[in-house]
């Protein structure tokens, strides 16, 4: 199939597009119009506003993967697209004639929802040139071994690289952290008794208390009440002598039953002694997607019942949860040397999620900007969130598939929440996360394409796109993303979730609703003052070391004495 196959017009003229801007004299929204002519592209819809000497040409790019939905309304005198993006921008497109505006539709419905891969914007608008080799290998989990064991000689886990070929579980990386005891065909069969082959691997090494966080996927037990005993052989290795297992299972206790006889199931305390399993139940994707829509509806269209909406959208609820749960994990990892297996359905969402969370307030690494990127390549990417699929939509968009689901946006929602509580602790800023999300939804790079790690490889990803980690990392736009407050803060996060510690994020959320000149205006002061700060304490530095010089050198030629210094 050609992009040209699916435009039916290229070209529109006479077209009046309206949007919301800001009116920073006003301080107000209005409504702004323009004339000019609509160009369509193989993944850009393109306004060119007319030609007027008083006011020089301005030129919108909408990229076709950026809208989420498309409302058409035709009458006798008005021929009206509306398109609402995915990053929640809404415009307002007038046709001179109802078949300009079919024709645009019928083309726009088929190029802001292709599935296949090959076709997005990615594999065609960067230079093979920007790809950096280095920037797709920016996590190893060698290194995440020996920062988690530095004493490798007394180190009782391993690197296993059974997964080489995908074939055990196509989700998982091609290797993983197991116990240094389990051989690789005890993991091939534990893998046939978890959900996708999501055998039991390593998460996080607490290196203070030697307490870990295991994740999988959930245990296929069935009606016949299956075991696996290669699967409690994990387990059981996993677990030092003296501790206490704990398995998270992130599903409400009376879907369970439902589960086994579906195939799946859960842990028995008969069949894992060691282990207690307690039910956290937290909305799955598709819910969660609801909740964001319902979030959506509440900022945009603003009314006296915006509270009300607010609560009945249970976002803040699965904040709430998402935290709260990640909170336990730390306090039972770090003050109680609990350890911890964490598994829904598949492992693929909220287990990420917590285990995400978790690490964000456990490990100070985290909280860095190279950390955090090691975090997202570790938990997410390759630990095989299917990114393509929960990110297809956003919050506007019709969910037939009933695949999406903002699983990732309400992790970053959580570590801006947590870096409000504690601002001086975070390197990066909230930027850094603003531009994660809109990368996750429609991006020139690479990095978020595909499922897992085995598509991205069948995609040959790194190869045909640029990594989103070279943009962030280039020295232009790195300043951006970094917190001038940060100071390193080794010790554990405990952050709060009552109400009023909690906040919406008004700066994605509302960032076309409100006046952002005073939030920029802001930082811009803060990173001013920041450098005075710096100037100043370099110049204090230069003027000691000048006095000590002097004092030397009068010490030197017997004019001071040493004891007067």
């Amino acid at each position: 199939m050609d992009f040209m196959d699916l435009i039916e017009m290229p070209r529109v003229d006479s077209v009046k597009l309206f949007r919301q801007i800001h009116d920073y004299e006003m301080n107000q929204l209005i409504t702004q119009k323009l004339l000019g002519s609509l160009n369509l592209t193989s993944h850009h819809l393109i306004f060119i506003t007319q030609a007027d000497p008083e006011k020089p040409r301005e030129e919108i790019w909408i990229v076709h993967s950026s809208i989420d939905n498309l409302e058409k309304s035709i009458t006798e005198t008005k021929f009206q697209l509306m398109i609402k993006c995915k990053n929640f921008q809404i415009f307002f497109i007038d046709f001179p004639t109802a078949y300009c505006c079919n024709s645009i539709h019928k083309s726009l419905e088929s190029l802001s929802n292709l599935t296949t891969e090959n076709m997005k914007l990615p594999f065609f608008c960067q230079m093979i040139s920007n790809i950096k080799s280095e920037d797709w290998s920016f996590y190893s989990i060698e290194n995440d071994f020996k920062r988690f064991f530095p004493d490798q000689d007394s180190c009782e886990w391993r690197i296993s690289d059974v997964n080489n070929d995908f074939k055990i579980s196509p989700s998982y990386p091609k290797k993983v952290i197991v116990p240094k005891n389990i051989d690789d065909q005890t993991l091939v069969k534990a893998s046939q008794f978890r959900s996708m082959g999501r055998f039991p691997v390593l998460s996080y090494f607490h290196k203070k208390t030697n307490s870990f966080i295991l994740r999988s996927g959930q245990p296929l037990l069935g009606p016949s009440n299956k075991r696996c005993k290669e699967d409690e052989l994990i387990l059981k290795s996993a677990l030092p002598k003296g501790k206490q297992g704990y398995i998270y299972d992130l599903r409400d206790a009376s879907v369970l039953k439902a589960a086994v006889s579906k195939g799946g199931g859960y842990e028995t305390e008969m069949n894992y002694p060691l282990w207690k399993r307690i039910n956290k139940n937290m909305d799955r994707f598709d819910q969660l997607h609801i909740s964001f829509s319902k979030l959506m509806d509440a900022c945009l269209n603003f009314s006296n019942q915006f509270f009300y909406k607010l609560d009945a959208s249970t976002w803040f609820f699965n904040i709430r949860q998402a935290i709260y749960l990640a909170f336990s994990v730390a306090d039972e990892i770090h003050n109680k040397n609990g350890c911890f297996l964490l598994h829904g359905w598949d492992g693929l969402d909220n287990t990420l999620l917590i285990s995400s969370l978790s690490q964000i307030l456990l490990d100070p690494e985290c909280r860095t900007l190279n950390g955090f990127i090691s975090l997202i390549e570790r938990e997410w990417l390759q630990a095989g969130h299917p990114f393509s699929k929960r990110c297809f939509k956003s919050a506007f968009g019709s969910t037939s598939q009933k695949q999406e689901g903002p699983v990732f946006l309400l992790f970053l929602d959580c570590v801006r929440q947590i870096s409000e509580q504690f601002c001086l602790s975070f390197e990066y800023n909230e930027d850094f996360l603003i531009m994660l999300f809109d990368n996750l939804y429609t991006s020139e790079y690479g990095t978020f394409l595909g499922n897992n790690q085995n598509e991205r490889e069948q995609l040959l990803i790194s190869s045909r796109t640029v990594s989103l980690w070279t943009y962030v990392k280039s020295e232009e736009n790195l300043k951006k993303f970094i917190n001038p407050l940060y100071k390193i803060n080794e010790d554990v996060l405990w952050p709060s979730i009552y109400t009023q510690s909690l906040s919406i994020w008004s700066n994605l959320y509302l960032r076309f609703q409100i006046n952002s000149k005073p939030n920029t205006e802001a930082k811009s002061e803060i990173v001013k003052m920041v450098d005075s700060n710096m100037q100043a304490r370099l110049k204090v530095d230069k003027l000691r070391n000048e006095l000590l010089e002097l004092q030397n050198e009068a010490i030197n030629r017997g004019f001071l004495s040493s004891d007067t210094v």
